[in-house]
Parts: C-alpha cells; sequence; structure tokens
C-alpha cells in the first residue's frame, strides 16, 4: 500500500512539474533576446536555484555525501544546471514554442537509447519501431519551415533545443544510481550551488547589464517565474519520482509539455499550428507509445528499475 503511494504521488509529481515546465516555451520567446540574453537569464534561474539549495540546509538533516560521488554531481551540474539551461534558452531564440516543445517529447526515446547503453533497459523490435517513428516525426518537426524566423535560424534552434533534451535525457539514465541513493533535497543541494558557481563567471556580466527598467510588468513577472518556479521545484518532484518509477515511464510526461506550451502560445498570439507540426507530433506520440506499450509493467520497485 505504502509502495502504490509512493508510486502516485510520483506520477502526480510528474504532471505538475511538466505542466510547470510547459509554461517556460512561450515565456522564454517573450523575454529573450527582447528584454534579456540566454546566458543571463540561463544564469539567474540557476544562481536562484543554488540559493534555494543553502537556504533549505536551514530545515531537515544534512546527508554526508561519498567522496567518490562528487564527480557524479559536478557532471550534475554541469548537464542539468548549464547544458540544459543554456541550450534551450539559446534555441528558444531562434525557433518557436511549439516546435521546441513537441522535439521535447524526444526524451523518452532517448532515455531509451541511454538506457540501453548503460545495460539498465534492452531494445525490442516494438520499442525500435517506437523510436524509429519517434525520430521520424520529430525530424519532420525539426526541418519544416515557416513562421516568423528563416528556415536556416529555426533549423539551427531546433538543434540546440534537441541537444538540451538530450543532455536532459541522459542525465535521467546516468544518475540513476545517484538519484536512489540521496534523498531528492540532498541532490539539489549540491547540484544547483555546484552550477552557479561555474556559470557565474560566464553569465555574470550578461545579469549586471539587464535593463530591467526596459521590461514592461508582463514580462517581469515573465521574469520572476522562470527564475522562481521551473527550476528547483519541479526537478525536486522529477528527482523524488525517479525514486519510484522508471526512467523511461517518468519521461514519458513530457508530452505534457507540448499540449501546455501550444494552448498558452496560441492563447498569447505567439505562434500558430501548422500541418507539420501536428502530424510530427502525432507521429511522435505514436512513437513513445509503442516504446511505453513494449513494457510489461509501469510500476516497480526502485531495484528494478536499476536492474533493468
Amino acid at each position: 500500500m505504502v509502495k502504490l503511494q509512493n508510486v502516485t504521488r510520483a506520477h502526480l509529481g510528474l504532471l505538475l512539474a511538466n505542466l510547470v515546465w510547459a509554461v517556460n516555451y512561450p515565456f522564454y520567446k517573450v523575454l529573450m533576446p527582447h528584454y534579456i540574453t540566454p546566458v543571463a537569464l540561463a544564469t539567474f534561474a540557476v544562481t536562484v536555484a543554488g540559493l534555494l539549495g543553502l537556504v533549505s540546509l536551514f530545515w531537515g538533516g544534512i546527508e554526508k555525501i561519498d567522496r567518490n560521488d562528487i564527480y557524479k554531481f559536478i557532471g550534475a551540474a554541469l548537464l542539468m544546471g548549464i547544458a540544459k539551461k543554456l541550450l534551450l534558452m539559446i534555441g528558444m531564440q531562434h525557433t518557436s514554442p511549439i516546435e521546441a516543445s513537441i522535439i521535447a517529447t524526444l526524451g523518452p526515446i532517448l532515455v531509451l537509447v541511454f538506457s540501453f547503453f548503460f545495460g539498465i533497459d534492452r531494445f525490442t523490435p516494438m520499442k525500435v519501431f517506437g523510436m524509429v517513428l519517434g525520430m521520424g516525426g520529430a525530424l519532420l518537426v525539426i526541418l519544416s519551415g515557416g513562421g516568423a524566423v528563416t528556415s536556416g535560424e529555426k533549423l539551427m534552434g531546433n538543434l540546440f533545443v534537441v541537444g538540451a533534451i538530450a543532455a536532459s535525457s541522459f542525465s535521467m539514465v546516468w544518475l540513476k544510481g545517484l538519484i536512489m541513493k540521496y534523498r531528492p533535497i540532498t541532490v539539489l543541494r549540491v547540484y544547483y550551488p555546484m552550477a552557479a558557481v561555474m556559470l557565474l563567471p560566464f553569465g555574470f556580466d550578461s545579469m549586471i547589464h539587464t535593463d530591467f527598467a526596459a521590461m514592461p510588468a508582463e514580462a517581469l513577472w515573465m521574469f520572476f517565474y522562470v527564475i522562481l518556479i521551473p527550476t528547483f521545484g519541479p526537478n525536486y518532484l522529477l528527482i523524488f519520482s525517479l525514486h519510484y518509477v522508471k526512467p523511461t515511464i517518468s519521461s514519458v510526461f513530457f508530452y505534457l509539455q507540448p499540449v501546455g506550451a501550444a494552448i498558452l502560445s496560441v492563447a498569447l498570439h505567439m505562434d500558430h499550428l501548422t500541418w507539420e507540426r501536428v502530424v510530427g507530433a502525432l507521429v511522435v506520440f505514436a512513437g513513445v507509445f509503442f516504446v511505453v506499450r513494449s513494457y510489461k509493467s509501469t510500476i516497480s520497485s526502485p531495484m528494478h528499475q536499476l536492474d533493468g
């Protein structure tokens, strides 16, 4: 019963986290590059998350970190705290919120690929079929033209988004052992301050030269949203959830992001749907359906997740 309750909480946490992340895409597009640079926004977000991690030391016990795990925390800081943030924000300058969120749904397939190479999952004909479908749908979205930016610029932006999703997917698999070993709050307390220390020397100048006076009120509250809400809290929910569900299953919740991003983008008159995007999204969704369908059960113990 306790295990079932934890799995339910994990799924609810993933639901909330991905809805929060879905809002990021249109908000990033409003803010960058008109009011703030990608490097400055990423540095603000990571620094705030690092400060929240340090503040959290005032409640709850402090868990001891094994010396051999330090390099993994450094890797987590580079992957989730820096690579994902920077690549996604740079990519958002050159593509649309809807396309970026559709590309983000490649996550479950990339998680499967990385899980295979780490020996915690295996390929089956149905999984391979789903991967091919998903990659094909994503490719259709990436190469689709039209919109407010040129095709070459949009392609570059879409490729940056692919890099961000690859960094996130790799970290979900590579850090599985670390996540299972320590409490979620411990993981965030360590890697976000590390990421802030690494990023600040490169982003500090851009931060202090951001002209907040030029931001209208709606842009300011969007700025405070993206630096306060989507980083520390949702990642805590993600790490908590990975204790009770497989990385592949948790990544399926990525599919909430294009739905939320599309609804908000269209509502704000920032973007529109095209047949290429719709077909590409449906093909990607079909691909992930076959990948997830290949699993006999979506509920497994943490040890079973580690053993694949």
